[in-house]
Order: structure tokens, then sequence, then C-alpha cells
């Protein structure tokens, strides 16, 4: 079970990503946003409303490839004082003399387990303020001695206490109070800030098969098209094409186990039985490799009704990458004649299913931040059940007397102007006046101008294209 987590509050912009473009590639720039965190362990005696118990660590969580460990590495570059581990590829008992040995200048011995390390480091830094950097926590190993000393080691008084950080993929590897902060991924409008010649639909492309992850999006070849770099990406010697089974392997003893069900879903195969079949497992042992496939967050499952009216389980995945690893790259086990015709299904692919699916959930993820900008004071936002499936909007929600009308279109390279939005207003004037309501529309590809000439005439009419996604 996880330790007690604090999340900091959004009010001191502790956003840790920006982008940067250096030619063809993407990298980031963490080492100021890591500093002002530590500024606020350091200083939070001063202003009680960002108090910071010294005996806790900072935990940073992020997916594989969200850039973790390049941020670690640059911070602890940046200034000294800054000392850097990594549990990767070690057990837990081996790891305290691994880590005593990298560092001669600090360690007078080797140490055999986590009390005489942590001696070893206050020993040094007996007067020294200094910052520890333990990377890696995923890893199959027992950190539960790890972390009892570590606690021990950060129990001191409040001038001796160094600054900790943590860093994980989930909160599943701490077992004990931490402050917490989530890597945020790259989204649509970042990547127009650190690739700004790409189209929309490009632009809408890579993020659906990189999941905005760093370490995927620095591949891209800003030099090249889209296709050219799909076609590089598709290589089985590719670093795209490798990094699907080596997350597979990191998170999974058996990941070849967990080879059929990934197949199944990213074909359209979504419901349990379903699935088995075409696994070969019986039903119970399918469920039980889906709930792994949940809890490391690559796949979700949702209740849906069925045909018969009685709601269903299905599954869908929730990575990108991953559902176009597995419909392709997993199978193609470098076979030339594939590499021959697979273009364009796989355009289809992206263009069909993932785009679609990527969007719908970032234009879902954009209402939900700023649905509170548009309630009346003291009456919530609710959904409204629509009996009507011909509906030309997607979803409606009220608040008091006004109603909130949500559209949007995920198809690529068509741009909306007046006419539509007529179509729409006609259908939402039967349910409520017009000033009455409130519209967001959503859109790919850019608005047409006479969309933009009633957006600007009309404050209730608010259009949010793919670019300003954030």
């Amino acid at each position: 079970m996880s330790g007690d987590v604090f999340y900091l509050e959004q009010r001191y912009n502790l956003n840790m990503i920006r982008l940067i473009g250096r030619g063809n590639m993407l990298s980031i720039d963490y080492i100021k946003k890591l500093n002002t965190l530590e500024n606020h362990f350091l200083n939070s005696d001063l202003d009680m409303n960002t108090k910071w118990e010294y005996d806790m660590p900072l935990a940073i969580y992020g997916a594989a490839g969200s850039g973790k460990t390049t941020a670690a590495l640059d911070y602890c570059a940046a200034y000294s004082h800054r000392v850097y581990f990594t549990f990767r590829n070690l057990s837990s008992d081996i790891a305290p003399k691994i880590f005593s040995e990298q560092y001669p200048d600090i360690f007078d011995v080797r140490c055999s387990d986590w009390e005489s390390f942590f001696a070893e480091l206050q020993k040094h830094f007996e007067r020294a303020y200094h910052v520890l950097v333990f990377d890696d926590l995923d890893d199959r190993n027992d950190k539960d001695g790890f972390l009892k000393e570590l606690k021990k080691y950060l129990g001191r008084d409040r001038k001796r206490s160094p600054f900790v950080i943590l860093i994980t993929e989930t909160d599943k590897s701490i077992s004990i109070p931490c402050y917490s902060y989530h890597l945020q991924i790259y989204m649509p409008a970042d990547i127009k800030r650190a690739l700004p010649k790409m189209t929309d639909e490009d632009r809408m492309r890579l993020y659906s098969i990189t999941d905005g992850l760093p370490a995927l999006l620095s591949l891209y070849d800003e030099q090249l098209s889209f296709d050219d770099n799909l076609k590089s990406f598709l290589r089985i010697d590719s670093e795209f094409s490798r990094y699907g089974g080596d997350r597979l392997r990191e998170q999974f003893h058996s990941s070849e186990s967990y080879s059929g069900i990934l197949i199944a879903v990213s074909r359209g195969i979504q419901r349990l039985s379903d699935i088995a079949a075409f696994a070969g497992f019986t039903n119970k042992k399918c469920g039980t490799y889906l709930q792994a496939l949940c809890d490391a967050g690559l796949i979700d499952r949702k209740k849906e009704p069925s045909d018969d009216r009685r709601s269903t389980t299905r599954y869908y995945f929730i990575s990108g990458y991953m559902a176009l690893w597995a419909r392709f790259l997993m199978v193609q086990q470098g076979n030339p004649v594939l590499e021959l015709v697979k273009l364009d299904h796989v355009r289809e692919y992206i263009d069909h299913i993932l785009v679609p699916e990527h969007f719908w959930r970032l234009c879902i993820k954009w209402f939900n931040s700023h649905k509170n900008e548009y309630e009346i004071p003291g009456q919530r936002i609710v959904s409204e059940i629509k009996d009507d499936e011909g509906s030309v909007f997607d979803y409606v929600f009220s608040s008091g007397k006004k109603k909130i009308f949500l559209k949007i279109w995920t198809d690529l390279g068509t741009s909306y102007g007046a006419e539509e939005f007529k179509r729409l207003d006609r259908e939402s004037v039967r349910m409520n006046p017009f000033y009455d309501n409130i519209y967001c529309l959503f859109s790919i590809h850019r608005f047409k101008d006479s969309m933009w000439d009633i957006s600007k005439q009309y404050e209730n009419v608010h259009l949010i294209e793919a670019r300003f996604l954030t």
C-alpha cells in the first residue's frame, strides 16, 4: 500500500515541462522548475501556506519515456551537492554496495546495507545541505528496507535535512508519506510550439502515436514529412519499434503472456469472452491479465450498453502508441514483405481509430478543466441524458437555466464554418433560448473565417482547435 500523498498546489505554477526545438529534436529544460520546487522546500518556514515537512521527500511520477531521468540528470549536473542513484537492474540488497562504489569521495567504505549507507551519507554531509535523487523505484525489487532507512535519515532537524527526490512511474513503489508531482506529457499546443512547421493534422497524428512522450517525440525529424517519419518508425530495428517491447518487459515478468490480449484489443475485440477466445485463455485467466494491463495504465475498461439493452464491459487501449505497436509492430517480426504493403493500413488505423479517440479524450479533458467557468453561481453543472440518438450534439449539460452544448468534430482535414453552426443553432434553440446557451465546438483542423466571425459576434460561442489544447 502506498503512503500518504500530498499534492503540490497548482497556484505555484509548477508546470515542469518546457519544450525547446533543437533542429530536428525535442528536449526538456527541467532545471529551473526543479529548482523552484527545491526553493519551496527550503523556504517553507517563511510562508505557512507553502509548509513542507522536512522529513517528507518529493515523489515525481511519470510514464516511461516522459523524461524523468533526463530531468534528474540535468538537475544534478547543474549544481553541487546533488547526488543521483538509480535502482535500474539492481536488487535492493546489492544497491547500497553499488551506490557507495559510485561515489568514493562520499563513501569511505563499501556499504553492505541501507543502514550503513545512510550513516556514511550523514557523516559526509554533516554540515552541508544536499540533494539526493533515487531513480527507477519501479523496478521489481523489495524497497521496504531502503524506504525505512531513508525515513530515519530524513527525520533529523530541519537545518540538516536534505531535499530528496524519488522517481517512479506510479505511487505503488513508495510506502512512506511524500509530496507528489506528476510529470505532464506534451499536448498538441506544446508540439505546435516545438514543431511549428507541422500541419494541424500531422500534429494530431504525432500526438496520437506517441502519447506525447518525450522519448518518442524526440525521434521525429521535422525536416522529413510525417509519412517519411512513419516509415522510419515502422522499421523493426528503430527505437520507436523497440520501445513497446522494452516497456512490456519492464512492466511484466512474462511479457509474452500478454501478446494475444494486446493484439486482440488492438484489432477491436473488446469483450472479455472474445478476447479470451482469441488469446486462448479461460475467461478467469484472461480477466487477471486484463486487470494487470489496466493497473499498468495500458488498457481501460468501460461499461457500455449492449444490443440487448444490458450493460457489458469492453476494453480499450489508453496508449495510442501501444495500440499501434500491438496492431502492427508486435506481429511484424522483421518480415520485409509486410513492410512493402502496410503503410496505407497504418495510416488508416491512425486516422480513423487513434486520432479520433485521442482527440475526443483531449476535448473532454479540456471541458472538465474549464466547465466551472460556465456555471451559474450556486448551480452546478449536470449532464443531461439524451433520448434522441440523432442529436447533432455530442454532450448537453445544464447549470440552472443555462445549457452547455458540446460538439466534437474528430475528422481530419475538414474545416467547419457558419453553415455547420446554423444547424447546431437550430437544434439548440428548440431546447433553450440562444442567449441562455453556451456552445463549445472542437475541431482538429482550423475553423473557417465565417465560424470565427460568429464567435467574435457572440460571447457564448467558444471555438477550440487542437492547436490550443494544453
